[in-house]
């Protein structure tokens, strides 16, 4: 397929970009007067909170939604999107956060779906062109200089070589505007920068590609210009050297207050603490694709966060389902103060004193049509203190549910206002709140601040912290390893299943916890850490 408009030349100005864009939801203004370009050959970032218009602005831009006023600009001139398929003729494509490919099929059959090259064999009837499709596959990842095995599952792929797949779908259809979103959230270090040299040579052959990212240091090594958004607004757009990191979060927190988990947390691990969580020989089979456990082993002490990292699909979120009791484990052991948990329930696991809080709040930790007063309550609706009699004290669940919001200072309307109407910092909150009312010893915490914004993120990361000042202890698995750095008394390592390293927080960096994200779990026996 080619793109109705051909590769432009460098005298273009505005290769793709916005004019005077607004448009409302309702009452809620996403994006007001939003203007910016992207000239050819560059890496523009697009910067700012949840909710201050990022996504609203690419789905105009991909013809997924109309603006209320204003324009999108495409090789300097005025047009309008009707829908995706135009945009993506027009060379504009996207590669969403959330893979697109699907897991069934090899890695080939990802590139050409819905795109197949056709080989006539007798008269109307086509088949798919294989070999021409191998071919066009092996001139991209020339072009991209990578390697790729293109007879292999995708389900068994690892992330970074899907996400080339992403990229490479794209050019293959003469998209030279790249739309990346979050692109290096499931990455570990090395792969990130595997993944800016790709970027840079593809802006170096002339592609224009726009960067979504909360990550700033990475903006500074990859983009040349960076356009900050704040409450629907562009509320600046510079070169990155005319901005430093300093500069970017004051324009993108606005008045806010500076986050405080960039200071160091102080240890609050005592010399005698006592170990509240002990995992020994843990296994734990595959089940529906994903990676199975292999002899984990750990303890857990009184007033620590222990990390868990890994590149994605490695393990990490199995393993915080077994520490749940939400997934089965086939040997080993859990205990918690000495008392065996491996074989029980999920409710056995809570009522010992373990909370859980899920990657996935919107399918998991949250029923996103129910009320705020539904969800924060769940799991303590039965408990005599909210029932009158065989029904519901409605006046003490109000009380109590209001109580916990404001623990944690949730911001809301209403009890009964859906919980899909709150920001997702808010949401995530409420999920801590419900979760913590039981006063859990340990807090099962995995990717807490994805999708989360800087004030937000400064929020999680306090009531962590606070759990583990108040005699808790927390394990956080997290793509993100500066949080894990900044908070983690310790950090375990899992590839393929297995453990393959420990480093304690003075130790940390992102380059020796990246090494050990890439290694094989093959033959390493870690004993307990």
């Amino acid at each position: 397929m080619s793109p109705e408009h051909p590769r432009t030349d460098r005298s273009v100005s505005t290769r793709i970009g916005a004019r005077d864009i607004s448009r409302n939801y309702g009452l809620v203004q996403a994006n007001n007067g939003v203007s910016f370009n992207v000239t050819p050959g560059q890496i523009h970032a697009v910067v700012g909170e949840n909710g201050a218009g990022k996504s609203t602005l690419m789905r105009i831009l991909q013809g997924l939604e109309k603006p209320d006023s204003g324009t999108v600009i495409l090789n300097d001139d005025p047009v309008q999107l009707r829908d995706p398929q135009q945009a993506i003729r027009l060379g504009i494509g996207m590669v969403h956060q959330e893979f697109m490919l699907a897991p069934e099929l090899t890695l080939l059959e990802n590139l050409v779906l819905g795109d197949e090259p056709m080989r006539t064999i007798a008269g109307p009837i086509a088949i798919v062109d294989w070999k021409k499709a191998l071919t066009e596959a092996r001139a991209l990842e020339k072009r991209a200089g990578v390697a790729i095995d293109w007879d292999r599952p995708t389900a068994t792929a690892p992330v970074h070589i899907q996400q080339y797949v992403e990229i490479l779908r794209l050019l293959r259809r003469g998209n030279d505007v790249l739309i990346l979103d979050e692109p290096t959230a499931v990455l570990a270090p090395q792969q990130v920068s595997k993944l800016i040299a790709l970027l840079k040579q593809l802006r170096d052959q002339g592609a224009s590609i726009i960067f979504i990212s909360h990550k700033l240091h990475e903006v500074v090594a990859l983009a040349d210009h960076v356009t900050i958004m704040r409450r629907g607004k562009a509320v600046a757009s510079a070169s990155v050297d005319e901005l430093d990191i300093a500069a970017m979060t004051r324009h993108i927190m606005g008045d806010a207050p500076a986050d405080p988990s960039e200071q160091a947390r102080a240890a609050v691990v005592l010399p005698d603490a006592r170990r509240i969580l002990r995992v020994e020989g843990l296994c734990a089979v595959t089940l529906d694709r994903s990676q199975a456990l292999d002899n984990i082993s750990m303890d857990v002490f009184q007033g620590e966060i222990v990390g868990i990292a890994g590149v994605a699909g490695n393990g990490q979120e199995e393993l915080m389902e077994c520490l749940a009791g939400l997934r089965p484990m086939s040997s080993g052991s859990i205990s918690l103060n000495g008392a065996e948990l491996a074989g029980k329930e999920n409710m056995d696991f809570r009522r010992a004193g373990i909370g859980y809080v899920s990657p996935d709040r919107a399918h998991e930790g949250l029923a996103r049509l129910a009320s705020i007063a539904d969800n924060v309550m769940a799991g303590s609706q039965h408990a005599p203190a909210f029932l009158k009699g065989p029904f519901r004290n409605l006046p003490a669940v109000g009380r109590a549910a209001r109580q916990r919001l404001a623990d944690l200072d949730v911001r809301y309307g209403a009890l009964s206002d859906p919980v899909s109407s709150l920001s997702g910092g808010n949401q995530q909150k409420l999920v801590f709140a419900r979760e913590r009312a039981s006063k859990p010893q340990v807090l099962i915490v995995s990717q807490p601040t994805r999708g989360v914004d800087l004030n937000g993120i400064a929020a999680i990361h306090a009531i962590l912290k606070r759990h583990c000042e108040g005699g808790g202890c927390v394990v956080l698995a997290s793509e993100e390893l500066d949080e894990l750095i900044a908070l983690c008394d310790r950090i375990l390592v899992l590839s393929e299943g297995r453990m393959v390293g420990a480093v304690r927080n003075e130790d940390a960096t992102p380059e020796t916890i990246g090494k050990l994200m890439l290694a094989s779990g093959d033959g390493l026996e870690i004993a307990h850490v």
